[in-house]
């Protein structure tokens, strides 16, 4: 929007001078007073166009700075929702870690237990098949 209102303001100002200068080429005025005239409005034109030049160059680092600055601040924004991001993740990562190896060591503490009581059981049967097997041979144990 900014860009159609400094082309319209420079052809505005350009056409301006086209007629200015036109003008002056047909008026009734001697041909000195002409040149005089031309060099014035010549001179006029280039302070203008400076003129213009200048609030545009302006226009132009103002709103190179606002985009450095929005550039800056979402570069910043974009670290810190990443850190959040990466520390969250090491917080789930930490706990599942913890509950793998809560769970393992739970693992192993009961299939100790449980073989123990398969080892006692298996004792006791063979102990009990023995007795049997003695008893059906005719002896006796105490």
């Amino acid at each position: 929007m900014a860009d159609n209102k400094s082309d319209f303001l420079i052809g505005l100002l350009v056409g301006g001078a086209l007629g200015a200068a036109i003008a002056l080429l047909y008026a009734p005025q001697a041909g000195e007073d002409t040149r005089e005239t031309l060099k014035k409005k010549t001179g006029e034109l280039k302070d203008t166009a400076m003129d213009t030049y200048d609030r545009v160059k302006g226009q132009t680092s103002a709103l190179a700075s606002q985009v450095k600055d929005s550039s800056t601040n979402l570069a910043a924004s974009v670290k810190d929702s990443a850190t959040q991001v990466a520390s969250r993740l090491g917080d789930t990562y930490g706990k599942v870690k913890s509950d793998v190896a809560e769970g393992a060591a739970g693992l192993k503490e009961t299939t100790a237990t449980e073989m123990g009581n398969l080892s006692n059981s298996a004792q006791e049967e063979l102990t009990r098949l023995k007795k049997a097997a003695n008893t059906s041979n005719g002896e006796v144990t105490a």
